[in-house]
């Protein structure tokens, strides 16, 4: 990798293009009485001049290097035509040789004593890596701390008086916000580029853990990583951290973690070592608009299904129950499970919590006090249903399944098989399951099912399955 100059840095500004009939006119806009106001569209050039040059000195480049073992042969990989390797026996096995990877990525100044805020990514696995400032001056850097569930890490170099870039408030952003990005692409340091936040709260990207990231339209890339996403103010609104991309390259979708987040990751870093989080103990589930409409409730009222509750957890302990549906936190609707998992994890531990819950029926309110998240048949029984309604074969669970399966206690009714094209598939039972419960009856045997499966035109059906329980409408 070809490394650069640190001399002569220059900060790229990239510009959202204009019609020609834009660069003509002056852009009108509102005030905030809602009066017309016109802007020198040489005014808007200048402020992103303003930006650039105030957050260009906290933007770091990082390059680590890492050192990788790799098995080499021993001797040439001559086609042998015996079948086998007849020098083997006299040149032994594949010899190792060790290497080093290089990286490039990113860094954000939020501390005048050498504090900086990157990705896991970018540092969290490297032997070593030096800090470029922008004035060319470079630092081996430390690893203070890293979160690999929120992507974020924290390092340390030994400098003092270092520009700390300001910090905004990412709770406060709104969607068509004009915001910049800045980073070292390709190892192109000290790169600006800039657009507009196109979406808030985006999750189940498969980027991390925990995700709620936001996406912006400002061109990021490779090297970008750990870089600052900052407001038409220079304040640091988001830690710019990958892209959705068919080619590896920027297609108008990336995603920064919000700097509320990243500064929440850094406090626990440095005061504990490690992020702590809040725990409840249950396993949840996505409320469908089928299952919302079982429990009595708008399909479109959001809130999540309650499928387990874990034995010695806060939830036990505080009388949540399988089958309630959580509908608010501390007052707050959410939508999804994973804006469930999110807000109980941005909790401290120890602290208390109300949810609210429906059960019954009923609306219930819970106080609970969170934990931490640790880091880590006979003849003449009715028969079954029969696999030509729900497509499935069902056998009555023993008690070698039930070790077999990692649990001797659990009992029920096993599913043996499952047709792909028939009911039970459809409503994403599969072979292996254990159902547990019909309508909130308990299921003993395979008369059980029949009875309660026949006695109910849509059932509520709960499975166990790898050690969680899922509930299914049949």
């Amino acid at each position: 990798m070809r490394r650069m100059k640190t001399g002569s840095i220059v900060i790229v500004i990239s510009i959202v293009a204009l019609s020609a009939t834009v660069l003509a006119q002056d852009i009108i806009g509102k005030t905030g009485s809602g009066d017309p106001v016109v802007v020198d569209p040489h005014m808007l050039s200048d402020m992103f001049v303003d930006i650039s040059e105030t957050v260009g000195p906290s933007v770091v480049t990082i390059t680590s290097r890492t050192t990788v073992t790799a098995r080499m042969p021993s001797f040439p990989d001559f086609s042998s035509p015996f079948g086998f390797d007849p020098w083997q026996d006299f040149f032994g096995t594949p010899r190792e040789q060790e290497y080093t990877m290089t990286g490039i990525g990113s860094g954000v100044i939020v501390s005048s004593d050498g504090m900086i805020i990157t990705n896991h990514h970018v540092v969290g696995e490297a032997d070593e890596f030096d800090v470029v400032l922008q004035n060319g001056e470079s630092y081996r850097g430390d690893l203070v701390g890293t979160d690999p569930e929120t992507d974020l890490a924290v390092i340390r170099i030994d400098a003092r008086d270092l520009p700390a870039i300001r910090l905004g408030d990412s709770d406060e952003l709104k969607v068509g916000q004009w915001v910049l990005a800045v980073g070292s692409p390709f190892a192109l340091s000290q790169t600006v580029t800039q657009g507009i936040i196109s979406y808030i709260g985006r999750s189940d990207v498969g980027l991390a853990a925990y995700e709620d990231y936001i996406q912006t339209d400002a061109a990021i890339n490779p090297g970008n990583s750990g870089g600052a996403l900052v407001d038409l103010d220079g304040r640091l609104v988001g830690i710019n951290t990958a892209i959705a991309s068919r080619n590896g390259g920027y297609q108008g979708i990336g995603f920064a973690i919000p700097v509320n987040v990243a500064v929440n990751v850094l406090e626990d870093l440095l005061d504990y070592g490690y992020v702590r989080r809040g725990w409840l103990g249950v396993t949840i589930q996505e409320l469908t608009p089928g299952l919302a409409e079982h429990f009595g409730l708008d399909p479109g009222s959001g809130g999540v299904l309650v499928s387990q509750v874990l034995p010695d957890t806060p939830a036990s302990v505080y009388g949540v129950r399988r089958g309630d549906v959580i509908i608010t936190i501390n007052g707050e609707g959410f939508e999804t499970v994973t804006e469930f998992r999110n807000i109980i994890a941005d909790l401290d531990p120890d602290s208390s919590v109300e949810l609210g819950v429906f059960r019954d029926n009923r609306d219930i309110s819970l106080t609970v006090i969170l934990g931490e998240r640790s880091a880590d048949g006979t003849a003449s029984e009715p028969p079954p249903p029969s696999e030509e309604t729900y497509g499935w074969t069902l056998e009555e669970l023993d008690r070698e399944t039930a070790a077999a399966l990692g649990d001797r206690e659990l009992s029920g009714v096993l599913v043996v098989s499952v047709d792909p094209y028939g009911r039970a598939s459809a409503a994403g039972v599969q072979p292996g399951d254990v159902i547990l419960e019909i309508d909130g009856l308990h299921v003993e045997n395979l008369s059980d099912v029949s009875r309660l499966l026949s006695s109910s035109e849509d059932a509520l059906v709960l499975v166990w399955r790898q050690g969680r329980s899922i509930y299914f409408m049949m």
